[in-house]
């Protein structure tokens, strides 16, 4: 079930990324001993054999990544562009990611976002695409190495409380969301069609399993569009989501970025144009 209380919120933020009942901990022994960037198939198969999943839940998986690719084919560059004014400067107003983006350097200065930013756009689009490709792809692949370990990583490099680690199941939910339930509130804001239906539930679904493979628990996975929603607000209530001076800081650089890729005499302010009104509200210098 996802979390529906500021009680479960509260203990879920003192939690770090799991290898508990996730794929992120099932799949740790088959990449270990796998070749090279094993299909999607091919892991859902070692999955079922290992029992890390059920054989419903494998056909479940699969048919969810087989139709991702059409799913995924409907989105132009709006969504890659929202991605950058709008869930971008939604991330930094989550406290302890914010924080840790600063501390890691990631994004805080202009000079360091043109970088971080390929680099996300990068990781992102090879997901997607990975999922796209269906049972020959290598979305889970990608996202385990890429999103799971590298968050891995940054855990052990820099060091937070113990009691209070800054990739935590709440922060990994909330960036999880900034790119499957956020995104399509932006594009019905400018008027553009999202996925109904099966597709939708296709699109959730896929990203359910990213967010598996990232180490999330089950109660920050949602299923279905509302149930993001539900989640979606209920973390904006509660006391992890605001206003911090580093939140100001990365806004204020991704500002300067954009606005210095423009070739117009005046840049036009896409940030705030298209971005989160509630969150540039927030974190206004």
């Amino acid at each position: 079930m996802v979390w529906s209380t500021q009680e479960q919120l509260a203990q879920a933020r003192k939690r770090p990324q799991s290898k508990e009942g996730t794929l992120y901990g099932a799949l740790e022994p088959i990449m270990e001993a796998a070749g090279d960037e094993p299909s999607n198939g091919g892991l859902l198969d070692s999955l079922l054999q290992r029992g890390s999943l059920t054989t419903e839940t494998a056909r479940r998986h699969l048919a969810l990544i087989e139709g991702f690719g059409q799913v995924n084919s409907t989105f132009d560059e709006t969504y890659e562009i929202l991605l950058l004014v709008r869930s971008l400067p939604q991330t930094y107003a989550y406290i302890d990611g914010a924080k840790l983006l600063v501390e890691t350097r990631r994004l805080a200065e202009t000079r360091f976002v043109p970088e971080r930013l390929e680099t996300t756009d990068q990781v992102m689009d090879a997901v997607r695409k990975g999922f796209a490709d269906g049972a020959d792809g290598h979305g889970i692949a990608t996202a385990y190495e890429s999103l799971g370990v590298r968050h891995t990583t940054i855990a052990e490099t820099y060091p937070s409380p113990p009691d209070h680690p800054y990739i935590n199941q709440v922060s990994l939910a909330y960036t999880l969301l900034t790119f499957s339930y956020t995104p399509l509130l932006g594009l019905r804001a400018v008027g553009e069609d999202i996925p109904e239906g099966d597709a939708l539930l296709t699109w959730m679904g896929v990203w359910k399993i990213i967010g598996s493979v990232m180490g999330i628990e089950e109660g920050g996975l949602p299923d279905t569009f509302d149930e993001a929603r539900a989640l979606w607000d209920l973390i904006l209530a509660s006391p992890g989501y605001g206003a911090s001076p580093e939140g100001v800081q990365l806004l204020r650089a991704l500002k300067e970025h954009v606005a210095s890729n423009q070739k117009a005499e005046q840049p036009v302010d896409l940030i705030g144009e298209h971005g989160d009104a509630a969150v540039l509200a927030l974190l206004k210098s």
